[in-house]
């Protein structure tokens, strides 16, 4: 891009110092400027639309584990509130304005509409009693924005610990962590397997939950999938691992549950149940 400035009628100082005019048809031809650099990248629309507009190229987030709310971040007059760790609700204000007079749209869908039916089905949980009109939400929401993790996990969680509907949330839980490894949903993945009697499926499942965040009631679940199996190291080393950690609240458990059984004759079992 070149850069010429024309100067006409300009006052020229002679030798004395006073200004004199310089003759009318006077120009001054300054030398180019040239300017190389690669074009702002944007969208042709977002310039025919009237007001502020911004664009956000994904491409450098490829291969990373980030949200949505990541990129937004990154806004001039964008501020993002997180509600708790990744994959959490967030909530956005553009220039100090309330989140909820900001609208989300994907192909013309609003998805302020899947937040809200994902909270009230939190809501529907919480007060309980109402796990049919969450689970419902819950879908509604995934309905609209099928590629966000929480709704499928909070479903799957009420099919397999409220609802006993184990083979539905083995689907949820497989639909969450194809998008998020969360160890509660390796955890429960695996307990719905369980009560499924697939104890051999079960084991890696729950291997993997206490590799992301070691828990005592995976352990329990370990044991149960080690009895049901059969696997009877892995049962002896998870109840080790139990009774080690809670002896109180887990003893009875293993001296009550039918799948324990064949154990109870064996001294190993009362060397470390401790009865």
């Amino acid at each position: 891009m070149t850069l010429a400035f024309a100067l006409q009628g300009a006052l020229l100082l002679g030798a004395a110092g006073s200004p004199v005019p310089a003759p009318a048809d006077t120009v001054v031809q300054l030398s180019g400027v040239e300017v190389t650099d690669q074009r702002a990248r944007e969208d042709p629309a977002l310039r025919r639309s009237p007001g502020f507009a911004r664009t956000y190229h994904v491409t450098a987030s490829y291969g990373r584990l980030a949200m949505t709310s990541d990129l937004l971040a990154g806004g001039v007059g964008v501020h993002v509130r997180q509600f708790g760790g990744l994959g959490s609700f967030s909530a956005v204000s553009i220039r100090g304005s309330a989140s909820s007079q900001v609208a989300f749209y994907l192909d013309g869908i609003p998805l302020n509409q899947a937040q809200y039916l994902y909270h009230r089905g939190m809501c529907f949980t919480a007060l309980g009693g109402h796990e049919e009109h969450a689970v419902n939400d819950f879908g509604r929401s995934i309905a609209i924005c099928p590629d966000y993790p929480g709704p499928y996990h909070l479903r799957g969680k009420l099919y397999a610990t409220d609802l006993g509907r184990y083979r539905e949330a083995i689907a949820d839980f497989d639909r969450l962590l194809a998008m998020q490894p969360v160890a509660e949903g390796y955890q429960l993945r695996g307990y719905a397997k369980l009560n499924l009697g697939r104890g051999r499926e079960a084991i890696p499942d729950l291997l993997e939950a206490n590799r992301l965040e070691q828990d005592t009631y995976t352990d329990y679940l370990l044991a149960w999938a080690g009895a049901v199996a059969p696997d009877d190291e892995l049962f002896y080393r998870s109840m080790q691992a139990v009774l080690s950690a809670d002896p109180d609240s887990y003893r009875p458990y293993f001296l009550e549950n039918d799948d324990f059984a064949r154990f109870r004759h064996q001294p190993r079992f009362h060397q470390i149940v401790g009865a």
